[in-house]
């Protein structure tokens, strides 16, 4: 299951809402449809609990806001220990061959005549 503000199933959702009012977050009305005010008390339970603030609620996030259950300790992925490799020595860049910049002058753009008398 999987409640965001596209898609949200209205049962799941008054659940979600009813909890997070109990729990002091504003949900707005307990109306069963997940919109901007129900994402934002979403939102403020995940960073309250250090969570990724998505603003979706998946079967973990739910299980905590309704039942009360804590979020499993989640372990960082092991870091891979790569031998060092020396990084590849460039060659200085060639320089492009200088251009030639020639002005070349323009004519001189003529002036009307003068008209006499």
């Amino acid at each position: 299951m999987l409640l965001t503000h596209k898609r949200a199933d209205r049962v799941s959702t008054v659940r979600v809402q009813e909890a997070l009012r109990d729990k002091g977050y504003a949900t707005g009305h307990t109306d069963g449809r997940y919109g901007i005010s129900t994402m934002r008390a979403v939102v403020a339970f995940q960073n309250d609990n250090k969570l990724d603030p998505t603003g979706h609620v998946d079967d973990e996030l739910f299980a905590m806001i309704v039942d009360g259950k804590k979020a499993e300790a989640k372990k960082a992925p092991a870091k891979k220990t790569e031998a060092k490799k020396e990084p590849a020595k460039k060659e200085p860049a060639k320089k492009a061959p200088a251009k030639k910049t020639t002005t070349a002058k323009k004519p001189a753009a003529k002036k009307p005549a003068a008209k006499k008398g």
